[in-house]
Parts: C-alpha cells; sequence; structure tokens
C-alpha cells in the first residue's frame, strides 16, 4: 500500500511541475487546449502505472556474467536527463511562433497517437517484468528470456514505450527544443538496448540467437 501513495504523490507532484512549468502564473490554461489536455491524463496514467508496480522500475537479476557497457553512468544519466528535460522543456516552449513544428494543431493530435504506443508498450512490458522478476524476499531474481507479451515480438517494449512518449511530448507541444531532446532520447535508448542484446547474448548464447531470430529490435517487420 505504501508504493501505491508513493506513486500517487509523484504522480500528482509531475503533474503540477508540468502545468507550472507552462504558466507559472496560471496553470489552468495549460487545460485549455484539448490535445495538452489528453497528453497530461494519459501520460499521468503511465506515470502512476508504472510507479504503482513493486519494484519494476528498479528490479533486481543476477547474472554470471561479468559485463559492463561502455559509457554505462553516462547513458543511464542521458536517458534520465532528457525525460526531465522534456517534462520541463517541453511546456514551457510551447509557444506556436517561436518554437514551433508547424503552425497548426493536427501536429498535436499526431502526439496524441504516439501515446497509445507508448501506453500499450511502456506498460503492457512493465506488468510483464514486474510478474517475472518480482521477489518479496529481498533477493535478486534469476535473469531470463522473457517471451511473453509484447516480448513475443518485440526485444525492446518498454524502451520503445519511452521513445514513443518522448516523441509524443514533442509534437503534442509543437517545439522544435522538445524534439531535439526526443531524438536525443531516443539515441540513448537505441544505445542501451544494443548493451542489453550484448549481455543477453553473453549470458544465453544459442538461446539468444534464436530469439532474436524469431523478433524484432523495436519496430515489427521493419527494425
Amino acid at each position: 500500500m505504501k508504493h501505491i501513495i508513493k506513486a500517487a504523490f509523484l504522480t500528482i507532484g509531475l503533474g503540477l511541475l508540468i502545468t507550472f512549468a507552462y504558466d507559472i502564473k496560471q496553470p489552468a490554461d495549460f487545460f485549455i487546449n484539448d490535445a495538452r489536455t489528453t497528453y497530461f491524463a494519459a501520460t499521468m496514467l503511465i506515470v502512476f502505472g508504472a510507479l504503482s508496480m513493486k519494484r519494476v522500475m528498479s528490479y533486481n537479476t543476477k547474472t554470471t556474467i561479468q559485463y559492463t557497457p561502455k559509457h554505462e553512468e553516462l547513458k543511464n544519466s542521458g536517458l534520465s536527463l532528457a525525460v526531465v528535460l522534456l517534462f520541463v522543456l517541453a511546456p514551457m516552449f510551447d509557444e506556436p511562433l517561436r518554437f514551433s513544428i508547424c503552425d497548426c494543431q493536427w501536429i498535436r493530435w499526431i502526439g496524441c497517437l504516439f501515446l497509445i504506443d507508448a501506453i500499450t508498450f511502456f506498460g503492457w512490458s512493465s506488468w510483464i517484468l514486474s510478474k517475472q522478476y518480482y521477489r518479496n524476499d529481498g533477493k535478486p531474481s534469476e535473469l531470463r528470456i522473457v517471451k511473453s507479451g509484447p516480448y513475443a515480438i518485440i526485444r525492446h517494449p518498454r524502451l520503445l514505450g519511452l521513445m514513443s512518449w518522448a516523441l509524443s511530448t514533442a509534437l503534442v507541444f509543437n517545439n522544435i527544443v522538445a524534439l531535439l531532446v526526443a531524438v536525443l532520447l531516443v539515441w540513448i535508448a537505441g544505445l542501451k538496448a544494443r548493451d542489453e542484446e550484448v549481455l543477453k547474448e553473453l549470458e544465453f548464447g544459442d538461446q539468444w540467437i534464436e530469439y532474436k531470430k524469431r523478433t524484432y529490435r523495436f519496430i515489427p517487420m521493419i527494425y
């Protein structure tokens, strides 16, 4: 129950951050635009859903492989920083005349469509991981290949969900600043996916190679 309350407070805090970043004097103006309102509701759902799953954001696994990806801490820090910057800078630079991608409203609704991917893949894969790896004895779980749910088709659905959310943020707030940060996030997520695949191949060998042949890194039938 404590983690549910904590998730609720963090979600509320994030919601306040987004709205006050948009307009510190009149944060309620954030909701004048329907696309922004839709984005806000969906993003709060993603955040609360992920945080309310026990240890799903930082589950521990044990492995027999001693492998540390190059610049691992830098990639993790860069990914976290990109997420924070999107939450803050995207609403702050939502000014069509100065920073807009285009002078149109429909691009915001295209951004909302990306939220479907974000909710589906990030939420679904997080739930699958919480079932696979959660333990209540404090000990790390055995590392294994997850093949159920979205993992039956995509090797990195949670990263795909995060990238979809980043692109959605840039489009919903219709600004170049957020788009540049979103591109940075997508690039770092791609690097982390490659690191993870190296670890899995070292850990599982032929099992991983066979799984890799039957799945796609991010986009079914394409990549």
